[in-house]
């Protein structure tokens, strides 16, 4: 079984990177359907990983990196019915660097939900931050493109996809701190993990209010923003030493 998962992990690594580059070489005709295999691909591998761990696969690093493919390619959907097709190379390379990281992480063949994850709000919680974080990290790649002559676009789509993105945002810090109380009985308990959230919700919503700001200004808030998630989502989990209640997703 750990075998047929890695064939499916990196078969979604080279269908993602397939897309890419159809998208380069203009290869229109290819890109859909190399989309939908990669997209197809990825349930299986969110199946498998879901037999094998024998609970609900959000148990790890690993299991959170093979998620990613699978809400992306909804949002590639999503951002082209609003002419955006530009993303779609920036989609599915997200997805294969996910993939790439989860190639990466070891695998555990099961994990037991400690009862602090036997809440509901576990599966809400955890696939809007994959939708968000995803979406952002699509942002940051349009950003850095901004910077080109004539990447005024390429901010724009930036600037686009992460206005889509803050209320998965938003939702993921509101959901944890209800399941907190829940859990724990209270909302807030000063965790790195939770302040790290929360600056990452701050950066972003700082940026909101730049409208009238300096294009250098926007593109740096939209880097510091995405750096906090790469702070956020790998540096806290996998750093040793640190303490904290979120160990449990390491």
């Amino acid at each position: 079984m750990t075998i047929f998962i890695t064939l499916l992990t990196v078969s979604v690594l080279l269908l993602n990177v397939a897309v890419c580059v159809a998208v380069v070489l203009k290869r229109q005709l290819l890109v859909r359907p190399l989309e939908v295999a990669a997209w197809g691909t990825a349930l299986a591998l969110f199946v498998a990983n879901w037999c094998l761990a024998t609970s609900l696969p959000f148990g790890n690093m690993r299991h959170v990196l093979c998620f990613f493919p699978l809400v992306l390619g909804p949002a590639a959907f999503y951002m082209r019915r609003w002419r955006r097709t530009e993303l779609t190379v920036d989609f599915a390379a997200v997805g294969a660097l996910a993939m790439v990281g989860a190639l990466c992480m070891p695998m555990q063949a099961a994990w037991r939900q400690m009862p602090a994850l036997q809440s509901p709000w576990f599966a809400p919680h955890v696939t809007t931050y994959v939708v968000a974080y995803g979406l952002l990290a699509v942002s940051a790649v349009q950003t850095v493109l901004s910077m080109r002559r004539g990447g005024e676009v390429c901010l724009r789509a930036a600037d686009e996809v992460a206005r889509l993105a803050f209320p998965f945002l938003t939702f993921g810090l509101w959901s944890g701190a209800l399941w907190a109380d829940a859990a724990w009985a209270r909302y807030w308990a000063w965790d790195i993990k939770e302040v790290w959230a929360l600056i990452t919700w701050c950066v972003y919503l700082v940026y909101f209010h730049l409208a009238g700001a300096s294009v250098r200004a926007r593109r740096i808030v939209l880097l510091l923003g995405f750096a906090a998630i790469l702070v956020t989502f790998f540096v806290v989990n996998l750093l040793p030493n640190i303490v904290s209640v979120h160990s449990y997703a390491q």
